[in-house]
């Protein structure tokens, strides 16, 4: 199997290069997606027949935790690449996602 791409991806220069036309388009779908969820969630979601209106909390904590929890496999992925490829765009986002891992 050929890894070349997964050594040409973690090229700092690469990368920046890509995601550097990618970021504008993931920011807007991003922002898209985020208020399209709110509004969902907490606006056109029946209540519940129990709970009433504060049953909604559920679509903005469930998803919330889940992405708190991605965090800590994030830096272990970051981790084990680091170590085993010595990549240094691993480290970089290692460094970067361990302020937001909650704890």
């Amino acid at each position: 199997m050929n890894w070349t791409w997964f050594h040409k991806l973690g090229s700092p220069k690469w990368f920046y290069e890509i995601s550097g036309r990618w970021l504008p388009w993931f920011a807007w779908a991003a922002g898209i997606l985020i208020t399209a969820g709110l509004v969902w969630g907490l606006a056109f979601a029946p209540p519940d027949y129990q709970q009433g209106n504060s049953f909604r909390i559920i679509y903005i904590h469930v998803p919330a935790a889940f992405l708190a929890q991605s965090c800590y496999v994030m830096l272990a992925v970051c981790g084990v690449v680091g170590l085993v490829w010595k990549m240094k765009l691993a480290d970089v986002a290692l460094q970067a996602a361990a302020p937001s891992a909650p704890g």
